[in-house]
């Protein structure tokens, strides 16, 4: 059996839903999961040249925690940044990278494990949610929220 987790983005009003990527992820799916026994409250950091991406990046945590980097990944599974289809979403152990469109551009390695797809019915929210998350950064500068949290049904 599946489990889900619905993705917020509160100023544009738009939820989805994400499959976790249990299958391949285990640990780091695991590890979100836990983490999201109270909902997880991030703050969007949009990339400038990497294409339709951007990290949600949590308060740091009061502990040291093990997380992964570009040159040193926990991921089971190592991918290519230009590797990212919609809809994906990567846990580093800090912070999560979200694909919502097509034209992620950069050929470095991801710093986070392939731990949920946003299903199928909701890639167009999806993407609008990630374009409201670039014009809020870009054109508007103002701050942008995403919140995490676990999905009990589907």
């Amino acid at each position: 059996m599946s489990r889900f987790i619905e993705v917020e983005f509160p100023e544009a009003g738009i939820t989805v839903t994400a499959a976790l990527n249990e299958a391949e992820e285990p640990e780091m799916c695991k590890r979100f999961w836990d983490l999201l026994e109270e909902p997880l409250r991030t703050m969007n950091c949009h990339t400038l040249s990497t294409g339709c991406l951007f990290d949600a990046r949590p308060r740091p945590p009061k502990h040291p925690v093990k997380i992964g980097f570009q040159a040193s990944n926990l991921a089971k599974v190592k991918r290519l940044y230009s590797e990212l289809v919609p809809g994906m979403l990567l846990y580093s152990g800090y912070e999560i990278m979200t694909c919502y469109g097509a034209h992620v551009t950069e050929p470095l390695s991801t710093s986070g494990s392939y731990i949920a797809q946003v299903i199928d019915e909701d890639l167009g929210k999806y993407y609008n949610a990630g374009k409201y998350v670039w014009d809020a950064q870009s054109y508007e500068h103002k701050p942008t929220m995403t919140i995490f949290r676990r999905k009990e049904a589907y």
